[in-house]
């Protein structure tokens, strides 16, 4: 019983995908520490994301629910592929089916679950506002709609071909504007840190649209992965990998420890590579949780750069 309620908890919050969120926006609260001393709103402002971040991920499986798209995802996978994928993925990780659909909890327990969660994340958010004003309640305001109507109707953006884009801006948005609602002052050094952040982590959503081409296809939906096709989109993959090195080069120009950040570059070539291989049936599936270590590796990388920027202070010029 006990185990059977922690793995309900494991797949209705899915504390585990939070991560990258969470992340995001200590890369903001950690460059913010090299320029000014706000140790409290360093803290708060990636607690409040949590809690947005938790929101997001319900939400998203309660209209995925509704649409009846999480349940078509498994109309073309066989019990072996499932058993394959279920090996690649470690088990707090395994997303085995969407909650609601699966009937581990009603939608009635979910939209409570949701407001809960939504007022901790209001609640957490006062003295924030108490410090930034309108420009905290117009972000948290936008990030809130990016997140809600990212499968919500009537928007649903993800179905439109606009989730990836929305996404991208909402970890871009993460990552700078933390920093900037604690600092408020123009860097180049952390618009590129929040524009790296979000492309990678549009890269991930993108390869992970992939696993459910034929469930995408099927309900009519408009996601890149569609639009391009596999094959093609296996090219977008490459290209949108160059981008990510080539910005994470670009990071070195303010300080030579971001080079750091090229140890990531084995993790790109294997998930390039992955998806070439035209032989491995799991080949649009064994990047997913490949690009999700990334991604979380990256930020890591950033934050223990960021660490060492402050303790050692240097510029190229």
């Amino acid at each position: 019983m006990e185990r059977s309620l922690y793995r309900t908890l494991l797949n209705m919050l899915r504390i585990s995908y939070t991560l990258p969120f969470v992340m995001a926006s200590v890369t903001g609260a950690a460059f913010s520490l090299t320029v000014t001393d706000e140790w409290l709103l360093a803290v708060l402002i990636p607690l409040d994301v949590f809690f947005f971040a938790l929101f997001a991920n319900l939400s998203n499986d309660y209209y995925d629910h509704k649409s009846g798209t999480d349940a078509t995802r498994f109309d073309f996978m066989t019990s072996e592929r499932k058993d394959a994928i279920k090996e690649l993925y470690d088990e707090r990780v395994y997303w085995d089916g969407n909650i609601f659909d699966k009937g581990d909890v009603s939608e009635r327990t979910g939209k409570v679950v949701l407001v809960v969660i939504l007022a901790m994340a209001l609640l957490t958010a006062l003295p924030i506002i108490m410090h930034g004003g309108w420009l905290v309640i117009a972000l948290g305001a936008i990030g809130l709609f990016l997140a809600y109507f990212y499968t919500a109707p009537p928007l649903n953006l993800g179905a439109r071909g606009l989730g990836e884009l929305d996404v991208g801006t909402s970890f871009f948005m993460m990552s700078f504007f933390t920093y900037f609602v604690i600092k408020p002052e123009w860097s180049w050094q952390m618009f590129l840190i929040g524009v790296t952040i979000g492309t990678s982590v549009m890269l991930m959503r993108f390869i992970d649209q992939m696993s459910g081409y034929e469930a995408h296809v099927k309900g009519g939906e408009k996601d890149w992965c569609v639009r391009l096709g596999l094959e093609r989109a296996v090219s977008a993959v490459s290209i949108i990998m160059l981008v990510i090195h080539a910005m994470h080069l670009g990071l070195a120009y303010f300080h030579p420890v971001f080079l750091l950040l090229l140890l990531t570059v084995p993790m790109g070539r294997k998930i390039v590579r992955g998806l070439g291989d035209k032989n491995d049936d799991l080949r649009f599936i064994r990047p997913a949780p490949q690009i999700v270590k990334m991604v979380i590796f990256s930020e890591l990388l950033i934050i223990i750069s960021l660490t060492v920027q402050n303790a050692l202070p240097w510029t190229v010029w």
